[in-house]
């Protein structure tokens, strides 16, 4: 049966934090995958800037352009290991037993990190696929966290996603990337996209 490039959407079911260790022009690297625990949503915008050519009164062309892309993600768990890739803090464990705690730190040193978004969502049309969600290179813009009274808490982030200055692909083909959507026959698991090209 052939694979089927329309489908419908229902839920979100993982959710990764891939760092991105590098962006230059030789190669496109991430470090280890970082879950978001209990993902619960996904939401992906195109930013288009437009520009009107007018005259007679009236506007004679359009130009337009996608420039980035923002994005907002909801998830239900706590991660200070999130909170320290979003933000540019750290996290560290001490103790042990009655004693051992964990802490996120923020200090005026700390910048927010570049990292690749992935997203998946089970696609029950393709019979056992699934549809990926890449957004290459992104940071956070936002980071609420959301308590509300006899109910859970729930944490957001918004955050944008950029061109990467790495090229992907074959020679003569080359291109710049910033968000690909996958439909894939066979559920895959979420890995980072990179490619390290020979010099």
């Amino acid at each position: 049966m052939a694979l089927k490039t329309v489908t419908k959407l229902f839920g979100v079911d993982d959710a990764k934090l891939f760092p991105v260790t590098e962006d230059s022009t030789e190669n496109f690297t991430c470090g280890t995958g970082i879950d978001l625990p209990g993902v619960r949503q996904i939401s992906i915008t195109y930013e288009i800037e437009e520009k009107e050519l007018t005259g007679d009164e009236k506007v004679l062309e359009v130009s337009n352009k996608i420039k980035s892309i923002t994005f907002n993600m909801e998830y239900a768990k706590l991660s200070l290991e999130v909170l320290a890739q979003l933000t540019g803090g750290t996290y560290s464990t001490s103790g042990s037993g009655d004693t051992e705690k964990g802490v996120f730190s923020f200090g005026g040193g700390d910048l927010p990190n570049y990292f690749q978004l992935k997203a998946q969502i089970l696609d029950t049309s393709n019979d056992g696929g699934d549809v990926h969600f890449c957004i290459y290179k992104a940071k956070a813009t936002a980071i609420p966290i959301n308590g509300v009274q006899d109910d859970f808490a729930t944490l957001t982030f918004d955050g944008k996603g950029v061109y990467t200055e790495h090229e992907f692909g074959e020679e003569g083909s080359k291109q710049t990337k910033l968000i690909d959507i996958e439909i894939h026959a066979k559920a895959q698991s979420l890995s980072a996209t990179t490619e390290q090209s020979v010099a």
